[in-house]
């Protein structure tokens, strides 16, 4: 088992299976023996990587029964996990933290503390809507989230811009007062804290409990660049431990120091150059755990150096030459020139449907482009062919949160005829009729084209009466509706000044 330790920090180079990769070191260093592997506790990004890794652990056995090692998510750990680790120790009371608050329910609330407080802190301005108040709490929660994560205190918040600018930061002073002076009440009163908060208070606990508690067995972590600071402190936690290892994803090792030296937030090494500094290592010092066999991927490597060097050093590409970018650095690589995106959508469905049929290959698109990505879902769709989207899917985008939707807009606009159509047309709106599709074809085509009138149930059911030639059940569909929505009218056409929780409103 000592042999792991050799290294301490290791790197999966760019290019090759990083699941696999790992699994195959890991299994090697148990010399095959499946029951050793239950002695691993493997810390990874995420639940989803926890899968991944797994199923590579079910391939290199190639169905064999073993025992897997404990695969743990780092940064979605919950308090759950971390007793079972510490129970009984004298770190149970680092373990008492409070569930950490939803982000739809803070939201919510800090959109209604925004309304109450307004006039307060901003007495010259124009008092928000309900919308445009969620739209700040949004931002608000997401600068929250930041500064938690970076462990900054908002104490220095007064002194951050020059006097010159001192007016005009006061104004935002005053807002942020919502987060400064509020905000730690609210949560104190709800009994919960921020997720981020939570998540760094998790971290540290644990690396508190392994610095008193270090345990005999290995600990690998693997796969994460630590860009959260307390995930880096848990890392170096784990880098002091007897059998503690750290497996790093795709470090550079061709960039010349000058331009490593100067890379900034938005280049994809920064945070490995920032755990590496924390952990006091030197980037020559860590070593491949599998150096890459194929030239062309050392090439590849070389190229996309280059290609991601930092603007001020771009001066290096004059100097460059042909042994510097090999030729193998572009084998492989197809360049599609699309005139628009469905276009280059369903030239990306075609390629992974090639790939379907090639039982030897596999296949991931790699996009920050929602937009795209689901374009490419709906053109796989149309030959019955799911992908697994590891973004998962947005709730307006399933059938009942884009149901819920349509009837909400269909009330907010006061049962206009094309809300009214695009909510009755959804084939969750039903209202306990036998074919009610068939009764609102008659409603479309005799009562809401071309007519012009007031909107509105009431009109509705006026109009039917004074038709001779119209659904017979057209009368008992409009009342089903009635009564179906009667409850959310009565609470938006309520008192304006109630308070109603969100569950209240979906219940309705």
């Amino acid at each position: 088992m000592a042999a792991i330790m050799q290294d301490k920090v290791l790197n999966i180079p760019s290019g090759l299976s990083f699941a696999d990769t790992l699994a195959r070191h890991i299994y090697t260093q148990t010399g095959g023996d499946p029951l050793k592997l239950s002695e691993y506790l493997i810390l990874l990004p995420s639940r989803r990587s926890c899968r991944t890794v797994r199923e590579a652990f079910l391939r290199l056995s190639e169905g064999k029964p073993i025992i897997l090692p404990n695969m743990r998510p780092l940064g979605e750990a919950d308090a759950e996990e971390l007793s079972i680790l510490t129970a009984g120790t004298d770190t149970d009371e680092a373990l008492a933290i409070p569930p950490a608050i939803s982000p739809l329910r803070r939201q919510l609330i800090l959109a209604r503390t925004i309304m109450k407080l307004y006039d307060q802190i901003m007495p010259t301005g124009q008092r928000p809507r309900f919308d445009q108040a969620t739209l700040l709490a949004a931002e608000l929660g997401r600068f929250l989230d930041q500064v938690q994560t970076e462990n900054i205190s908002f104490d220095k918040l007064e002194d951050l811009v020059p006097e010159e600018f001192a007016n005009h930061w006061q104004i935002t002073l005053d807002f942020l007062k919502i987060l400064t002076e509020n905000w730690p009440d609210i949560l104190e009163a709800y009994g919960v804290i921020d997720p981020a908060e939570r998540r760094n208070r998790l971290l540290e606990a644990q690396a508190e409990y392994w610095i008193k508690n270090p345990p005999q067995t290995p600990v690998i972590a693997a796969g994460t660049i630590a860009s959260i600071p307390a995930a880096r402190d848990l890392l170096k936690t784990v880098h002091s431990l007897p059998q503690g290892q750290i497996v790093i994803p795709g470090l550079d090792q061709h960039l010349d120091e000058e331009a490593w030296g100067i890379l900034t937030e938005d280049h994809p090494q920064y945070f490995l150059r920032a755990l590496l500094h924390h952990l006091d290592i030197e980037r020559t010092a860590v070593h491949d755990l599998q150096p890459a066999q194929d030239e062309g991927l050392k090439h590849k490597g070389m190229l996309w150096s280059e290609v991601m060097r930092p603007a001020e050093t771009t001066e290096h590409w004059r100097s460059l030459n042909d042994s510097d970018i090999h030729a193998d650095a572009v084998k492989n690589i197809t360049r599609i020139d699309c005139k628009t995106a469905q276009d280059e959508a369903d030239t990306i469905a075609l390629i992974l449907r090639e790939a379907l049929e090639d039982q030897t290959k596999t296949a991931a698109v790699i996009t920050a482009d929602r937009n795209l990505a689901l374009r490419i879902m709906h053109a796989m769709g149309r030959w019955g062919i799911s992908i697994d989207d590891s973004a998962g899917t947005s709730l307006h985008l399933t059938r009942t949160g884009s149901w819920a939707l349509h009837i909400a807009q269909m009330i907010a606009d006061n049962f206009a005829p094309i809300p009214l159509l695009t909510a009755l047309r959804h084939p969750l709106s039903v209202f306990g009729l036998d074919k009610p599709h068939a009764i609102l074809n008659d409603i479309e085509i005799k009562l809401l084209r071309g007519v012009q009138g007031a909107y509105g149930l009431t009109s509705l059911r006026q109009r039917i009466d004074q038709l001779e030639h119209i659904h017979a059940d057209a009368s008992a569909y409009i009342s089903a509706l009635e009564e179906a929505t009667k409850p959310l009218t009565s609470m938006i056409e309520g008192d304006k000044h109630a308070e109603h929780s969100f569950s209240a409103f979906l219940k309705a």
